[in-house]
């Protein structure tokens, strides 16, 4: 084939696949970080955008996205070690440590990892993210594996005083008041399932038993833990049938004024960000009555996110959010042609097999072989953890309205879930499976692949041979 050829067909594949080619060059751009002035790589991206040409759209992205990512750790420059005192909001909710309590805060300097002893820390143990407070204490460059880059935290900060401020913003309220019921209703749960049951819905897992976290560890359902994009289409799954009536452009604006508020409440956390941006740009779809495909969703919503904010790219979650979603998008549906049973069963198989595919790249360098026991544990668990996440975002907020025996009784459902996800952990913990390593998932993928594309000729050549019916 001659060179010219070979460069047509590169231009004709690029070109149908703009949108994926221009957010990977996007999040590579984001690790180059080119010593230039930010007014150049917007420049850059404009110019590249309005061509409409996808060679240049794509180089483009790889230049803004760089020249950006360079911008935004130039604004992480540590300061000298140096007495300080003055203001700060939290961006985070206190973790709690044996000793100590640990939070993210903003402050006139930039964002600080604030660290301040149980003997000083009273008030800061019953604060939220969005509590305001004076603090004086001693600012220090962050050590190497404090590196917070991802949170945009520049340096640590250990109080000494901590006084706390009546100051809040106003869009915080219904934030507060959706997390307030949310918490509040967890208290008609049994004692060991309210954290289970608050990072289910929106992430807060504080207080959790180790010995049970330990066992959705080792099961491989940790991820239920952590809110993922997951709550995100189970909240749209809920508001969908109460917006139907609206017109078409106010049902959008309600949506995306639901979507926002859950993100809020759910603090941002990177795979929340992923999976809004995807709603998102759903939501704009269907308005203007053009479906868009999930991989061309996560591909817009990538390059949107990485040009916003280019640090994300070095967040492990939002790493293994795209990757399990990528997973699924490309892997879940030739997966669910190769296996047997009920439609539910393959679908929950199938995603689960294809997220994890995805994600062992990631997973296994970090955190060593994953467990094999996670395909019966989420086949097990994911569909009444749906249940649990979409119980909790709608009729689990009646439970905080009311309190008492009327939370016990709107939330037994919920509490019957528990138990069962709760006993799977343990259960699917205590099989004597093997753990899969790397070369491990790249047979299964490998087979898979071969039987995928063998089922499928086998299918091709049944309906070649079928006999065709006359005309009459």
């Amino acid at each position: 084939m001659s060179v010219s050829n070979r460069l047509f067909q590169v231009r004709r594949i690029l070109r149908s696949h703009v949108a994926v080619a221009f957010a990977c060059a996007c999040w590579a751009g984001a690790f180059v970080r080119l010593p230039l002035p930010m007014w150049l790589g917007i420049t850059a991206l404009l110019t590249g955008v309005l061509s409409r040409r996808p060679a240049l759209i794509v180089l483009a992205g790889l230049l803004a996205s760089s020249v950006f990512s360079f911008n935004a750790h130039a604004g992480l420059t540590s300061l000298a070690a140096q007495p300080w005192r003055g203001s700060l909001t939290l961006v985070s909710d206190p973790q709690m440590f044996p000793g100590r309590v640990v939070a993210v805060a903003d402050t006139d300097l930039g964002r600080v990892q604030l660290t301040a002893s149980s003997s000083v820390a009273v008030e800061l143990r019953r604060a939220s993210a969005g509590s305001a407070f004076i603090v004086s204490g001693t600012l220090r460059p962050l050590a190497h594996s404090e590196r917070l880059a991802s949170r945009h935290v520049r340096m640590s900060l250990m109080a000494i005083t901590v006084e706390p401020q009546s100051e809040r913003s106003l869009w915080r309220l219904p934030v507060d008041v959706v997390r307030g019921l949310v918490l509040e209703g967890s208290e008609g749960l049994p004692l060991q399932q309210r954290p289970i049951y608050r990072g289910f819905v929106i992430g807060d897992d504080r207080g959790s038993d180790p010995v049970i976290t330990q066992s959705f560890e080792d099961s491989g359902l940790a991820h239920l833990l952590v809110v993922s994009g997951e709550n995100v289409v189970f909240v749209i799954a809920v508001t969908t049938p109460l917006l139907v009536r609206l017109p078409r452009r106010t049902r959008a604006g309600v949506t995306v004024g639901i979507l926002l508020l859950f993100a809020a409440v759910t603090r941002f956390e990177p795979s929340i960000l992923r999976a809004t941006a995807m709603a998102l740009i759903a939501v704009l779809g269907t308005t203007r009555g053009r479906p868009i495909d999930a991989r061309l969703r996560l591909a817009a919503a990538v390059s949107f996110l990485v040009l916003i904010d280019p640090l994300l790219v070095e967040s492990f979650g939002f790493q293994l959010s795209i990757a399990a979603t990528a997973g699924i998008a490309c892997l879940s549906q030739p997966l669910m042609k190769l296996l047997w049973g009920p439609g539910w069963f393959r679908q929950v198989v199938a995603v689960t097999v294809a997220a994890q595919i995805a994600v062992a790249p990631l997973i296994i360098p970090t955190f060593g072989p994953m467990p094999l026991a996670s395909l019966p544990a989420n086949v097990l668990a994911e569909p009444i953890a749906g249940f649990v996440m979409m119980w909790g975002s709608s009729i689990g907020l009646v439970a905080g309205l009311f309190g008492g025996w009327a939370a016990t009784v709107v939330l037994a459902p919920v509490r019957v879930g528990l138990w069962w996800i709760l006993n799977v952990a343990k259960w699917c913990a205590a099989l004597s499976l093997p753990r899969l390593n790397l070369w491990s998932v790249a047979v299964l993928f490998v087979v898979g692949s071969l039987l995928f594309r063998w089922r499928t000729t086998r299918r091709m050549r049944s309906v070649e041979h079928q006999p065709r019916s006359s005309a009459g």
